[in-house]
């Protein structure tokens, strides 16, 4: 570059301009890197950087006297071109959703290469000619004439490359400002205003040949872009709200949250709870007694039932601290008879607050409303511990919760509760013969075709294995004996698609009833389970009813046993 100096330079005022718009950059770039913590304040202060380095090159170009020393400053102000517009996406992106985690190894690579590489294939033109071609010069015989490029194919490329980062930065803005909440819409279309500024700079430049001082307008708008976001971001706090609003509760909550089942095995565990552990998750002590630092202390606590003294404080962590424990169980069903599904832990940390009986009241009104919020989200859990994995049936856990909500309707007086207790003929001979995958098939598409054979206000079960229940409320044994009769005819008549084709199942049924005030569950079960034992014992494949209480057993059974 010994050339460029010789030739001198020309300090006009578009050189100023430029410098003074510089300046201006490097002032933002200062003020902003003192200002506290936002989403994408890295990448904000990078993209300073490259908008510093793409101006300095402006500058140079501008006021170079040679047009070769011209040419140089805008094959050296690539690197800038390909940071700025790459960076600044990836700030807004970060931005707006609130991402604050710092980005991978390989990623941070990525997007230094990307300007270096395209650094490096400008600066190789002389080479090659593919960034600006051959027509590339002066406008006129003038000294420090503006340049008048002939891009080639590679410039085209590059700008290719660009124009997806700009535009899907500016499709995040436009979805926040036409999407987001009322309260920042307006600013978030001032946002979607400045940021589309650079790209229709860019555009008009490229396709329509618009100049500033005969020079791109692009850098110029990008640079009064960063002053309007920067303002935006630190007097304004933009979108600071909105994307703190939709990260999920449990990993924004600053205080340890964990889930158990019944057996005190870990469901759950937020980010807080898993730092005070020393950051080893649930899925590595699935039992709460096993995790490391705070569980055999939670674990003694819940066994004890310490937990429900006012007042009790346990020591957890390292360094220890002291923590309010909270304890709701999640139960399905009502009370009396709700379900035992598990519970959650609550921890509030009162290290700071228990010598101070007015703060620490406020703080546990505040974990009170935390957790009912809480609670909400597991509504889904708890109607997933209702049910039978595999076949989606009501499992044995509901069959109580169920009677007692059958049996205590106001409306069901004498009405006759009847259940019909199914057992699969020949499965075991059937899992050992086709594999307990197959096994599956059968049980999953038996459950579907039973549902479509319940009436208005049945239930189906599965008890366990191959053996199911279906309870129907105010239908009496002979009606109840006729629907499950039409089944075993469907199953006998119509084979269950499985993996391996069609299969012939058969099943046996017990039914047995009772009015629905005097009913007892176990009575109940007991009967119909004695009516299925005696249509196995029968030879299998036939629906047999219980007696009535005022009429012979065996009568019952043979004019069950009709077909």
């Amino acid at each position: 570059m010994d050339y460029c100096g010789g030739l001198g330079w020309q300090i006009d005022t578009p050189v100023l301009f430029v410098a003074g718009v510089a300046l201006g950059v490097l002032m933002l770039s200062a003020w902003v890197s003192r200002q506290r913590f936002f989403p994408g304040r890295g990448c904000f202060l990078i993209l300073h950087a490259g908008m510093l380095w793409w101006l300095a090159a402006a500058a140079l170009e501008l006021a170079s006297i040679s047009s070769e020393c011209k040419i140089f400053w805008a094959m050296a102000a690539w690197p800038g071109i390909i940071a700025v517009p790459t960076f600044w996406t990836i700030f807004l992106w970060r931005y707006v959703h609130s991402v604050r985690e710092v980005p991978s190894r390989s990623a941070r690579l990525l997007l230094v290469a990307a300007p270096l590489v395209g650094g490096a294939i400008a600066l190789s033109n002389p080479w090659h000619g593919l960034v600006y071609g051959p027509a590339t010069g002066p406008a006129d015989g003038t000294p420090g004439a503006a340049i008048i490029y002939d891009h080639g194919p590679l410039f085209y490329a590059m700008a290719l490359y660009l124009y997806p980062f700009m535009l899907y930065g500016l499709a995040t803005v436009a979805r926040s400002a036409f999407g987001g909440s009322r309260v920042h819409r307006s600013h978030a279309r001032v946002f979607v205003l400045v940021t589309s500024a650079p790209l229709v700079a860019n555009i008009g430049y490229v396709a329509f040949g618009w100049t500033i001082f005969g020079f791109d307008p692009t850098p110029f708008s990008f640079a009064v872009t960063l002053g309007a976001i920067s303002w935006l971001i630190v007097g304004v706090r933009l979108f600071d709200v909105v994307p703190v609003a939709h990260r999920l509760l449990l990993e924004v909550l600053p205080d340890p949250v964990l889930v158990i089942d019944s057996r005190e095995r870990i469901i759950e565990c937020n980010p807080a709870a898993l730092a005070l552990a020393g950051g080893v998750g649930g899925g590595h002590a699935p039992h709460l007694e096993e995790l490391p630092r705070i569980g055999p202390a939670l674990a003694g606590l819940l066994r004890e039932d310490r937990h429900r003294q006012a007042g009790h404080l346990v020591a957890l962590g390292i360094p220890e601290r002291y923590f309010e424990v909270k304890v709701r169980p999640i139960a399905g069903g009502a009370e009396p008879r709700a379900l035992d599904l598990g519970r959650m832990i609550y921890l509030r940390d009162v290290t700071h607050l228990h010598r101070s009986t007015l703060e620490l009241s406020d703080a546990l009104a505040t974990s009170e409303d935390r957790l009912r919020t809480i609670l909400g989200l597991h509504d889904q859990l708890q109607q997933q511990a209702r049910r039978d994995p595999l076949t989606g049936l009501f499992n044995r856990r509901h069959l109580d919760f169920y009677i007692e909500r059958v049996t205590g309707d106001a409306g069901s007086g004498d009405r006759p509760l009847t259940v019909a207790m199914i057992d699969l003929d020949q499965f075991k001979a059937l899992n050992d013969r086709h594999g307990h995958v197959v096994g599956d098939d059968v049980l999953k598409g038996f459950a579907a075709r039973l549902e479509t054979h319940l009436a208005e206000g049945d239930a189906a079960f599965r008890l366990g294995g191959e053996e199911f229940l279906v309870v129907m409320p105010g239908s009496d044994s002979l009606s109840a004996r006729e629907r499950v009769e039409r089944l075993r005819r469907q199953m006998e008549t119509i084979p269950l698609d499985t993996r391996i084709g069609p299969l012939p199942i058969a099943f046996s049924a017990g039914i047995a009833s009772l009015p629905s005030s005097s009913c007892q569950l176990d009575e109940l079960l007991q009967r119909a389970d004695e009516s299925l034992y005696e249509a196995k014992r029968s030879g299998r494949n036939r629906v047999i009813a219980a007696a009535n209480g005022d009429e012979p057993a065996g009568h019952a059974i043979a004019k069950a046993s009709e077909r």
